[in-house]
């Protein structure tokens, strides 16, 4: 029997951006059943959104997060009998810095076909709209978030920046992007670089790029704002 197929699906990054997705993904939702996906709520309204015709009661969705690791070995079952899965991230780009990771692993051990499609990915987007070294860059996931553990990492990723001409990214929960950005301005020199990329893709899309002793100049205005952050240090 063939094997099924893996579809990474990429998600929006902001409401109301559907119509920045390649059209093709609507054919590719279409002839798949079976979701594996972070939250059901958002996918079934992300696949409503995509395409108002197709019928959410006759799709199967399973979760797939740090709660629901079960969910894998069913998806290694339905591999084997021929069923394609398509996986689809809460937001941006799938199996980067997500769980979906974990999937595209057992598709490969099982030599499963997997078939990444087009979408916005915030990290390379915030890269590509900071001016920093795009040939060399590093991406830390979430940076950690309490003393002195926050401090000394900041340390240590601006100092790798300047000895490796190295771009740092980072991302953070965005209730605490103004004690992050606060944290940079208090243990980065002032002629290091940080760019803040807000709000992706949205209407109010928000990218500045400019040295720490700048920043010190800025009030915020982040709180609650999706934001990928960008050190660079020469």
């Amino acid at each position: 029997m063939q094997k099924g197929i893996l579809h990474l699906i990429p998600n929006i990054l902001a409401e109301n951006t559907a119509h920045k997705m390649p059209s093709y993904l609507i054919d590719i939702v279409n002839e798949i059943k079976v979701f594996y996906v972070e939250e059901i709520r958002s996918a079934r309204r992300f696949l409503k959104m995509l395409n108002k015709q197709i019928v959410i009661d006759d799709l199967t969705f399973h979760l797939l997060n740090e709660h629901h690791q079960e969910s894998l070995s069913l998806a290694k079952n339905l591999f084997l009998q021929g069923t394609s899965i398509a996986y689809i991230s809460e937001a941006g780009c799938p199996a980067v810095a997500d769980p979906g990771q974990d999937l595209v692993a057992i598709a490969h051990e099982l030599s499963v076909q997997v078939v990444p499609h087009i979408g916005p990915n915030s990290i390379i987007m915030a890269l590509m709209a900071s001016g920093f070294n795009g040939q060399q860059f590093y991406f830390h996931g979430y940076l950690p978030n309490k003393q002195p553990m926050l401090s000394i990492k900041i340390k240590e990723i601006e100092a790798h920046s300047r000895s490796h001409n190295c771009t740092q990214i980072f991302i953070e929960t965005p209730y605490r992007n103004h004690q992050l950005i606060e944290e940079i301005l208090k243990n980065c020199r002032d002629n290091t670089q940080l760019c803040v990329a807000a709000n992706l893709t949205a209407t109010d899309e928000h990218i500045v790029a400019q040295m720490i002793k700048d920043w010190k100049k800025v009030k915020l205005n982040y709180h609650k704002i999706p934001a990928v952050f960008l050190l660079y240090a020469q």
